[in-house]
């Protein structure tokens, strides 16, 4: 395998970029780009200098790095805006909605039914079956509240 890669010289980091740059494109998420371009870079080094393979190798995984951590600093700064931002964040979408306890609060813990899933709730002393209103999450548990606490 070695050998291979040191027969087809700086061609492997174009390979490499093309490959990795496809797979972007196939599963997008912004995150295989930064590597391809890092071998992108490295292979054009590679074909303008005479680099042994040891310092392509090098040279590749540090622009790796500064891609990966300059994107990951810009992102912070200047967050993608979406179009549905609680799209992954499941329990924030059930904040508001009025459910039925199908275990009773104890100890302050529960549960409710939500479509298709059972979900943890911390709330009061609550008997099975008494509607509740969800006031916040935290992670995957939900607190809440009596439906007729507010009314």
């Amino acid at each position: 395998m070695l050998e291979t890669i040191v027969t087809l010289g700086p061609w492997i980091w174009l390979i490499l970029a093309a490959i990795l740059l496809a797979l972007e494109m196939l599963a997008p998420g912004i995150f295989l780009m930064w590597f391809g371009l890092a071998a992108l870079v490295t292979g054009v080094a590679a074909l303008r200098y005479d680099i042994a393979w040891q310092w392509q190798l090098i040279w590749f995984c540090g622009l790796s790095l500064v891609t990966v951590i300059l994107v990951k600093q810009y992102l912070r700064k200047n967050p993608v805006e979406t179009d549905a931002p609680l799209l992954n964040k499941r329990a924030v979408q059930l904040v508001g909605q009025t459910l039925t306890l199908v275990d009773p609060i104890e100890n302050g813990r529960g549960s409710v039914r939500a479509g298709d899933t059972i979900w943890r709730v911390e709330g009061p002393a609550l008997p099975k079956g008494t509607t509740v209103k969800v006031v916040g999450a935290d992670g995957s548990m939900l607190r809440v509240e009596p439906a007729d606490a507010e009314s």
